[in-house]
């Protein structure tokens, strides 16, 4: 890995309140980033209060995955994920491929059989009369390469679609956010993978923390994707900044979908979820050469 780098120390905690008490509790959480093309992990745990037993696997998209079950009743839970990476800005995309050849590669069956997964509909991205639309208001062409094409679309997506808390909620369709043009940030990334896999560009949902110095407030989970371009491998875009992504963000978990990388899914018996408070906190303590 080389280019800019970041030493960053991140916690993100989930705090359950119940209306009554629950037990028999089972979670599996999505909060520990793995090592990848820019991110070296030197350190992540989960925590859980109550106290509870740990089991650890891969799921089928290389996501760390923590499994847990609480018996005993309780009124409330406390999910802390902690980290300590070195994340790199992103490597230039280079391939040997001219861009007529890369967009008839998204086209071969190599392509497709390889990719499948990310190219058709899944959970929460579809596309349809409204992301249509949508998409026709973008004028964004294939012209010149397909990474081009790629960057374009996000920075039209940014600027046709506003970032706007209280009108969607985790569930809202694609097709509800391209028709009101409203949406959080997982409702652009939804909407960029419908974009792009409607063009036939395999696209990916990325979640993970977004460090944002002078912020002042604790952050938030963020939400992004990855496009893969023939020849260049995955290509990391965001639509609700205009900025392109760099060591400021920490990959998490990728998935087709939110419905693939939730940092936390569970089940329980007893009264139903009072309230859920999530907080991120990332420092910078040390520069990296």
């Amino acid at each position: 890995m080389t280019g800019s780098a970041r030493r960053l120390h991140a916690k993100h905690r989930t705090e359950l309140t119940y209306a009554g008490f629950a037990r028999e509790s089972v979670n599996e959480v999505r909060l520990t980033p793995g090592p990848g093309q820019r991110l070296w992990v030197e350190h992540a745990e989960v925590t859980v209060d109550p106290p509870a037993a740990m089991s650890a696997h891969r799921d089928a998209f290389g996501n760390d995955v923590v499994w847990f079950q609480v018996e005993e009743p309780h009124d409330r839970m406390t999910i802390e994920a902690r980290a300590t990476v070195v994340s790199h800005d992103p490597l230039p995309v280079v391939s040997p491929l001219e861009p007529d050849q890369k967009w008839a590669a998204i086209a071969s069956p190599e392509y497709e059989d390889a990719l499948a997964e990310y190219l058709v509909p899944s959970t929460y991205v579809s596309w349809g009369e409204a992301v249509a639309d949508l998409a026709s208001d973008l004028h964004v062409r294939r012209n010149g390469r397909v990474s081009g094409w790629v960057h374009e679309l996000s920075g039209a997506v940014h600027g046709l679609v506003t970032y706007e808390k209280g009108v969607t909620t985790a569930d809202t369709p694609v097709e509800t956010v391209a028709r009101i043009r409203r949406g959080v940030c997982q409702d652009l990334a939804h909407l960029a993978i419908a974009l792009c896999r409607r063009e036939g560009v395999a696209a990916r949902y990325v979640s993970g923390w977004l460090y944002q110095p002078g912020r002042g407030e604790p952050s938030e989970s963020h939400a992004w994707i990855e496009a893969y371009v023939p020849g260049g491998g995955w290509v990391e875009i965001d639509p609700t900044h205009p900025e392109p992504v760099d060591s400021r963000y920490i990959r998490v978990a990728v998935g087709r979908d939110y419905a693939d990388v939730a940092p936390v899914r569970g089940t329980y018996v007893g009264d139903a979820t009072e309230a859920m408070v999530v907080t991120v906190d990332i420092e910078e303590p040390a520069a990296v050469a």
